[in-house]
């Protein structure tokens, strides 16, 4: 007998004439065994196991995600078969019953269209036509620039960079002068050991954004206050565990007190350190949890965001060898739910930002993937879990290390950048709108070993502009639109 209390054809042919020799049964069914058992409609999903992806079994429509159940079958809906319906002004988009249509797609009326216009003349969504890039302009950083983050470090109103140089742990900043060049502040500001993470973020509550790092050999969290016009005050550090390869780090209120907080990965110890702002550019000593699988999972980097819309900070980590991305819920007091864990798509996610790519008011996931050479996007529901990976290609043997989100081609649908250390260029995905893209465009060199990547305006012309930290070369490089 089965363990959902029902025999099976096959075996009840062998209890009739062989007796139960030759059974087999499942006694303790689970929902990731790999065995169509329970009551599981397709494998390991369906009944109480879950939602079923496109092409598995269901009964219901309860057993599908993000389809119907159709012939006992998981089929998409109209408005994402990949056909172009009768309302539908273009593939699974416009006409009013469909998601609105990025750029260049056919549309009727500027309702079809994220952007809201439709050219009257091609009948098309408005966007730039062409998005290329000027050459790489290059500054000298310090050893191994590693990672690099955006911010009004000067509060003039124009992007400026940070760069953490990992061998050198320090901070190169770079203040816009307003034309899309950069004047590096000298000397630069030194850090724990080996920074390869961090953010930019107002720890002390003055309006005037601060730096903070995770120190790979520091096994720490190193706070550089801002002291007026991108000058860095010496570091505050703060350990997480020794032996912890602290590697990356996320920033967000995650106690509800109206104070920035830092959550940091150690993907040696498979864990995360909480740190909790106390408001005045300090932070409460470190406390660490277990994360994944010990022995077996390294998280590599993490999101904070508020992924079920309840008003409290969750948590995403991207494990960089077993693979999966990992959520935990918040519980509003600075502790966390327990691991749900949503296969990435991609191999050795590295770097995970959180932000709505299908505009549809909730938080995705979006993680560089540089084993395999592509991005995935999680769609998130809104009620804090997330649908299965999309994957776009970012080109064959490019290696995304990091990933930035814009609006490239100005279509109103965000669009990705990676940085690409296999092949030193980087990736421009144009966003269709669903959370898939467009096949990537080739933005040209940037660097030797790219890292780390940053986009925004930094000319001031209404395009965003994007930049990188090359490992190798040591350097920073800015690459400013041309698109027309």
């Amino acid at each position: 007998m089965r363990a959902d209390g029902m025999l099976g054809g096959l075996c009840a042919a062998v209890v009739v004439g062989l007796g139960l020799s030759g059974c087999v049964f499942y006694l303790n069914p689970q929902c990731n065994d790999q065995i169509r058992n329970g009551d599981e409609t397709g494998l390991d999903c369906g009944g109480s196991c879950g939602r079923c992806n496109l092409g598995d079994s269901c009964k219901v429509d309860d057993d599908c995600d993000d389809s119907n159940c159709t012939g006992g079958t998981c089929t998409a809906f109209a408005c994402a078969n990949g056909l172009r319906s009768e309302q539908e002004t273009d593939v699974d988009c416009g006409g009013g019953t469909c998601r609105k249509c990025a750029g260049g797609r056919r549309c009727l009326v500027g309702d079809d269209c994220f952007s809201g216009v439709c050219d009257p003349g091609s009948r098309t969504c408005a966007a730039l036509s062409q998005v290329s890039f000027a050459d790489a302009v290059a500054y000298p950083s310090g050893d191994k620039t590693y990672a690099l983050f955006a911010g009004d470090l000067d509060g003039d109103g124009k992007l400026d960079l940070a760069a953490a140089n990992e061998q050198g742990s320090s901070i190169s900043v770079f203040i816009n002068e307003g034309t899309g060049m950069f004047q590096r502040l000298s000397p630069s500001f030194p850090t724990g050991d080996y920074p390869t993470g961090g953010a930019i973020a107002d720890f002390n509550h003055d309006g005037i954004l601060d730096v903070v790092t995770a120190d790979y050999h520091g096994d720490s969290v190193s706070v550089l206050l801002n002291q007026g016009g991108g000058r860095l005050a010496p570091k505050s550090t703060y350990l997480t565990v020794t032996g912890a390869e602290t590697s990356n780090l996320a920033v967000g209120d995650v106690n509800g007190d109206g104070k920035l907080d830092v959550i940091a990965t150690n993907p040696q110890t498979a864990s995360v350190s909480v740190f909790l702002g106390l408001g005045d550019g300090t932070l409460a000593p470190g406390v660490t949890s277990p994360i994944g699988i010990a022995g077996d999972s390294e998280p590599y980097s993490a999101a904070i965001g508020d992924f079920d819309g309840n008003g409290t900070q969750d948590l995403a980590i991207a494990d960089l060898v077993v693979g999966p991305t990992i959520v935990r819920l918040g519980n509003g007091d600075g502790t966390f739910q327990p691991d749900v864990v949503y296969g990435a798509g991609g191999v050795g996610p590295h770097i995970l930002i959180t932000t709505d790519i299908n505009l549809d008011g909730n938080l995705d996931l979006v993680s560089a993937n540089r084993g395999s050479s592509d991005v995935s996007v999680l769609l998130g529901r809104g009620d804090g879990t997330f649908r299965k990976a999309i994957v776009s290609s970012t080109g064959g043997n490019t290696g995304p290390y990091s990933v930035a989100v814009t609006d490239f081609n100005l279509d109103g649908v965000p669009d990705l950048v990676t940085a690409n250390f296999m092949a030193n260029n980087a990736s421009v995905l144009l966003g269709v709108g669903d959370g898939s893209f467009d096949p990537p465009i080739d933005a040209g060199p940037t660097g030797l070993f790219s890292y780390g990547a940053v986009a925004g305006d930094f000319d001031g012309d209404g395009k965003p502009d994007f930049a990188t930290a090359n490992a190798s070369s040591n350097n920073v490089t800015v690459k400013l639109s041309t698109s027309h």
